[in-house]
């Protein structure tokens, strides 16, 4: 038991540097793709705010509706209304 616990936490500490060895041999990045990496992450954020927006839309379109029918609907008098039963104008 105690050389599995042993074995884990040198391959805890081993595998991270191996695998930084290994990103660190990777060729670098042009200046083509890091200005095409730019332009579809500016892409995929625009895409997220007009998702966010056209949902924003969607929420605000339902209450309005929710309201109106609301109104429609409610047999309660208004509370902006100060004149009496069966007044003209009312």
């Amino acid at each position: 038991m105690r050389f599995l616990v042993t074995a884990a936490a040198c391959l805890g500490l081993v595998l991270p540097m191996a695998a930084e060895a290994q990103t660190s041999r990777l060729p670098r990045k042009s200046v083509n793709e890091r200005q095409v990496e730019d332009i579809n992450r500016n892409i995929r954020q625009e895409q997220r705010l007009k998702n966010l927006e056209g949902q924003i839309q969607v929420e605000q379109n339902l209450m309005r509706q929710n309201i109106d029918r609301q109104r429609l609907f409610s047999t309660t008098p208004s509370p902006f209304r100060n004149c009496p039963v069966g007044a003209a104008g009312c």
